[in-house]
């Protein structure tokens, strides 16, 4: 099953290279603009969703669980959660493994920024470029890929690793599905949040879940014992 869990992650980075290859043609340029105007006007003209403009806040605020900071210490949170195992009193070195993807995407989602040169969205489809909430909106000059997609789509898998087996073999407790369906709430919203604010094309979105899930998994590997696989 390791290795199947690196296969995965393999998969995801080289579906991230290729996507940085072929995301500038005019396929994925069409298809971005497309979903973000149909995105916005759907929610914007939604008869259920009459303030726009408190809904626009509500997922401002909703990526804050994958901005850099909170990230962050998440990680640091969740490195001493798998370092130790408290039933054998043993430390784990496999745990390390979590710092150092996430320095991964910080590289990958650096070379994509820097290497790629994707242009961002235009100013004049943000949502709310000044918000209530502290982090205000930093309009870069480039977007792909997405880093708060990979954040949060990494803090969900790592957090999803200890349940893996189960979910393999499909006998989950009731808790292993409350966590699965609220890590897909937690990526969904933070994904299309990024698309809806203006401040991330799709292709972005997607980039960033790869690279996400590619380093992920990396951890779901190293791991795997200590997640009783």
């Amino acid at each position: 099953m390791r290795r199947f869990i690196i296969a995965l992650s393999i998969v995801c980075i080289a579906l991230f290279a290729l996507l940085s290859k072929f995301e500038d043609r005019g396929f994925f340029r069409s298809l971005d603009f497309d979903v973000t105007v149909k995105l916005q006007e759907r929610i914007d003209k939604s008869t259920r969703l009459r303030t726009a403009a408190l809904i626009g806040n509500v997922m401002e605020g909703a990526t804050f669980f994958a901005s850099p900071e909170f990230t962050v210490v998440s990680t640091l949170f969740l490195t001493a959660v798998f370092a130790y195992d408290r039933k054998k009193r043993q430390w784990k070195l496999a745990a390390m493994t979590i710092p150092i993807a996430l320095v991964l995407i910080v590289a990958l989602e650096i070379y994509g920024k820097s290497v790629v040169h994707h242009p961002a969205p235009p100013f004049s489809m943000i949502k709310h470029p000044t918000t209530i909430f502290p982090a205000d909106y930093i309009n870069e000059q480039f977007s792909y890929p997405s880093g708060h997609a990979a954040r949060a789509i990494f803090l969900s898998i790592v957090c999803l690793s200890p349940f893996l087996t189960r979910l393999i073999r499909f006998r989950p407790k009731k808790r292993d599905i409350l966590v699965v369906f609220g890590a897909i709430f937690y990526v969904s919203i933070v994904s299309i949040s990024r698309i809806y604010l203006g401040h991330h094309w799709f292709s972005d979105v997607v980039g960033g879940l790869l690279i996400g899930s590619g380093c992920a998994f990396i951890v779901t590997a190293a791991v795997w014992d200590e997640a009783k696989g």
